[in-house]
């Protein structure tokens, strides 16, 4: 019965995301969602509430929403990671709800309005959906890697997904290095946003709660 549904949840197309202001929208045949969490700390007199969170200013986290209310989400499972690859993975990949990518960090009960957030919406051909589709089944079945400090994480993860559907360039076992943090993903696709090359691409920014300091794309 999950397998049945999974596989109906991933063969759905992705409603349209929300713009940021003035931004015309249409929606694409078929889309995915690249969904950011910025990293961040406490700010100065919020220390007492506001909990730390794993990576700080320079962590934060990615997943992609594959279809509605579907996100393809990659993390270590056990804690602490592993400093470097083992053949024993302490990692897996899932499938969870948009409400629950948001509610990655701790105390995990935050509202979307106080998350700094970035929502990038690509258009993906018939065949790419069905590459990617294809993949998440393989790695909800079988994480193909480690979660590793000096090796695959949420960034470079989804990167290699996207990578391996054609949406952008493959880096193969170089990966993990070249795709280390969140914000690396977010700047390349943010900037090929706004080239020619993506030009039906979406993107919609959310500013977080001012409790906490937050990562910066500048």
């Amino acid at each position: 019965m999950v397998a049945l549904l999974l596989t109906a949840l991933l063969h759905l197309s992705l409603p349209v995301v929300t713009p940021t202001a003035g931004a015309a929208m249409t929606t694409p045949k078929d889309s995915i969602r690249v969904l950011f969490i910025y990293g961040s700390y406490p700010a100065k007199g919020y220390a007492h509430t506001e909990r730390k969170w794993f990576g700080g200013i320079h962590g934060g986290h990615v997943a992609l929403e594959i279809a509605p209310d579907s996100v393809l989400s990659f993390r270590n499972a056990k804690h602490p990671c592993h400093v470097f690859p083992q053949k024993r993975h302490n990692s897996i990949w899932e499938i969870k709800t948009v409400h629950g990518m948001w509610e990655s960090f701790p105390p995990h009960n935050y509202e979307e309005t106080d998350l700094n957030r970035a929502v990038i919406t690509i258009p993906v051909t018939a065949g790419q959906k069905k590459k990617i589709d294809s993949m998440a089944t393989a790695y909800l079945r079988k994480t193909p890697y480690d979660y590793a400090v000096a090796g695959m994480r949420c960034a470079s993860a989804s990167y290699d997904i996207m990578a391996k559907a054609g949406l952008l360039k493959e880096y193969g076992s170089s990966t993990w290095w070249k795709i280390i943090m969140p914000r690396d993903l977010r700047t390349l696709l943010l900037k090929k946003a706004h080239s020619p090359e993506g030009k039906d691409w979406r993107v919609a920014l959310y500013p977080g709660s001012k409790k906490r300091i937050w990562e910066s794309d500048h």
